[in-house]
């Protein structure tokens, strides 16, 4: 019969007909238990629904088996499937992830660090919010490991990311070698670190072409719709667009198509990420696709290794090159 408290570990050695630190050493998949007693601790715990106390055992041995991930939001494509990935390599190390998010704003980010903080977590990784108070965010972490992702935090603490100024630049210059000098780049949240340096390679390969840069940019995406709907409508409209995230990708291509619905490719167009639709639009989108899967690794992988680690090793900054996909859009054919 199935106790109708929480079954405990007493409760499995009285069922498996042996003693708790049998049971223990079994469950933490220790040497010295022969298959046949294995069995038993196992048909027991299947039979009494035991789930050990992970709290408890953090208490005991110092580790909790899990990392915190906090990340903007997880309806951006790039984060999810950061998310996925981050997951999978934290499973085969043998741990779950927490995850939060803090939709860019700095106050909700301390909740949630707080919240890992209750949890015991033996580290972080984070996307910091924009405007982050870095002295602030220090205290709050306290003495837990952390790995930036996508935005780099102070001086010394690991960061995985995009080189994310040579990729605008390689995008923005193959649209200059087609000809093209009217290019306009487009984003949301221009304040956000990785589109702020964007932001600065396209203007840097505008520079070295003697182009003039023009830059779109809005609060939110919706309102980037809006922007760039209205710079195609003006007397001197863009004949290319770079958008600088996924989501920019899809306000650019829904401003382009309100705007020329019957010949939406008289705008020249790259995007950042390989959206889903990328090859089903007409024309195929050029998208600049940044390494997500091997961010994603890295970042767990630096931060078990600082998790893992008594003594300090130097600061990690991995800079990861985007790739160029040329289809249609762009003027390839």
């Amino acid at each position: 019969m199935v106790p109708s408290r929480r079954p405990t570990v007493l409760d499995v050695a009285k069922a498996a007909r042996v003693g708790a630190s049998t049971v223990s050493r079994c469950l933490r998949g220790g040497p010295y238990v022969s298959p046949e007693v294995r069995q038993r601790i196992m048909d027991a715990v299947h039979s009494l629904g035991y789930e050990p106390d992970e709290v408890a055992r953090s208490l005991r041995g110092g580790r909790s088996r899990s990392i915190g991930v906090i990340f903007p939001q997880i309806a951006n494509p790039y984060f999810s499937r950061c998310v996925q990935e981050i997951e999978l390599e934290a499973t085969r190390q043998g741990s779950s992830v927490i995850l939060l998010t803090h939709q860019e704003d700095p106050d909700r980010q301390s909740k949630q660090l707080a919240v890992l903080r209750r949890s015991r977590a033996d580290g972080v990784i984070l996307a910091a919010a924009p405007n982050s108070d870095m002295e602030k965010l220090r205290r709050e972490l306290g003495t837990m490991p952390i790995v930036a992702l996508d935005r780099p935090l102070w001086d010394d603490a690991d960061v995985v990311m995009l080189d994310h100024r040579h990729a605008a630049r390689q995008a923005t210059l193959h649209l200059v070698q087609h000809g093209i000098q009217q290019i306009a780049c487009v984003t949301a949240n221009p304040s956000i670190y990785s589109f702020q340096q964007r932001i600065h390679g396209y203007q840097q390969a505008m520079q070295e072409a003697g182009l003039k840069s023009r830059v779109i940019a809005a609060s939110d995406y919706i309102s980037l719709q809006t922007e760039i709907a209205n710079a195609l409508r003006s007397k001197h409209p863009p004949r290319a667009l770079f958008a600088l995230s996924s989501m920019a990708t899809v306000s650019a291509m829904q401003a382009i198509r309100n705007v020329q619905p019957d010949n939406p490719s008289e705008i020249a167009f790259i995007g950042f990420d390989d959206v889903d639709l990328a090859t089903l639009v007409q024309p195929p989108m050029t998208v600049m696709v940044q390494p997500t899967d091997l961010m994603a690794r890295e970042s767990v992988r630096l931060l078990f290794k600082r998790v893992g680690s008594s003594d300090p090793f130097p600061v990690q900054r991995i800079e990861l090159g985007a790739m160029l996909i040329r289809r249609n859009s762009c003027g390839c054919v």
